[in-house]
């Protein structure tokens, strides 16, 4: 009769151990900034070069000479404009990326944010064209934005 009961209650601290560890396994999702580079046609652009950054850049992406820089990561890092928040600190993020065949890079970031996003796509050897606009990372989720690539 004690071997019945002792059976039964391990098998429902079994089966509430395994009920509780099932119930606490919810995987917490990746927020992911996705950008496309599509021309002013609406074609995906591959190979293009996609950058995110916090700061703003001090003028305009346009009055800029990719040929003036190494790359375009530099190019845009070296005119970023320090905004300070009202704690007094900046945020220094900045990443970049390819584009893929579908002309989209995809970015894992530690949280939801608003982030500007710039782009270069190198049509030959001494053509390049670039777009700018500004993405709002939703927290846990894929967020998707689109920016234009003018021929």
């Amino acid at each position: 009769m004690l071997n019945k009961i002792l059976k039964s209650v391990l098998l429902g601290v079994f089966a509430l151990a395994i009920v509780t560890n099932f119930s606490s396994c919810k995987k917490e999702k990746e927020t992911i900034a996705a950008i496309v580079v599509e021309n002013d046609a609406g074609l995906p652009i591959s190979h293009a070069r996609v950058v995110l950054h916090a700061m703003p850049l001090k003028n305009s992406l346009y009055t800029y000479n990719p040929d003036n820089y190494d790359t375009f990561d530099y190019m845009i890092k070296s005119n970023l404009d320090t905004v300070y928040s009202a704690q007094g600190q900046i945020s220094d993020i900045f990443v970049a990326d390819w584009t893929d065949d579908n002309g989209r890079a995809e970015f894992t970031l530690p949280l939801g944010m608003i982030l500007n996003v710039s782009a270069l796509w190198q049509v030959d050897n001494n053509i390049e064209r670039m777009g700018a606009n500004i993405i709002n990372i939703k927290e846990g989720e894929i967020t998707t934005q689109v920016v234009e690539i003018r021929n």
